[in-house]
């Protein structure tokens, strides 16, 4: 996979992964860490990775962790967070609860990226995550972040934006844009026969 100079890479494990009962990202799926998925996935795709949260525990994979600038304001503070960090005039942010996203879907979607906002719709439902979403959205983030206005689809909708249907860029897309949030959907997907293999 080349790696792309003008993306970076966010890992989203900021949240406080009460539904899970433990760190999300560090929940084992197969054994392996959820959160691990997403990293052999963006590697050499972009010209950095890194984490935002704050377990010490995330250190074990070495890339730079941040936690969050403004804490205890969601995803959309997370996404503040990462382009604060940013290098690169655009980042691609992933959640650590959708680990099974390939790598070739994630290329295709980069490839469309030519604005301020690219993220993916599954049938009439909007997923923030993976999204890609340009440095130059500090001042309204930090605007919605102040006036306590938290909601990351609003804050999409209220911003120039592009979607995509998952279903036009991956070949299976109800497997890959799964959610993992409780103890129930790990066990479920540690049974599927479709992770055999990723």
């Amino acid at each position: 996979m080349t790696e792309d100079q003008s993306i970076a890479v966010f890992i989203l494990a900021g949240g406080k992964s009460s539904r899970m009962g433990e760190e999300k990202g560090l929940a084992k799926l197969h054994g392996k860490p959820m959160i691990q998925y997403l990293i052999e996935a963006t590697s050499g795709l972009a010209q950095s990775q890194s984490i935002i949260g704050h377990h010490p525990d995330y250190s074990q994979f070495g890339i730079p962790v941040f936690t969050d600038l403004i804490p205890d304001n969601g995803p959309l503070g997370g996404i503040y967070t990462a382009l604060s960090y940013c290098s690169t005039d655009r980042a691609l942010i992933l959640s650590c609860d959708s680990p099974l996203i390939q790598s070739q879907t994630l290329v295709k979607m980069i490839a469309h990226f030519n604005g301020k906002i690219l993220v993916g719709t599954l049938g009439d439902r909007m997923y923030p995550f993976p999204g890609i979403y340009s440095k130059s959205l500090l001042p309204q983030l930090k605007e919605n972040l102040e006036a306590n206005f938290l909601k990351v689809q609003s804050f999409i909708h209220n911003n120039p934006h592009k979607l995509i249907s998952w279903d036009q860029i991956s070949a299976n897309s109800e497997l890959e844009f799964a959610n993992i949030n409780t103890p129930e959907e790990l066990l479920a997907w540690e049974k599927d026969e479709e992770l055999k293999g990723l």
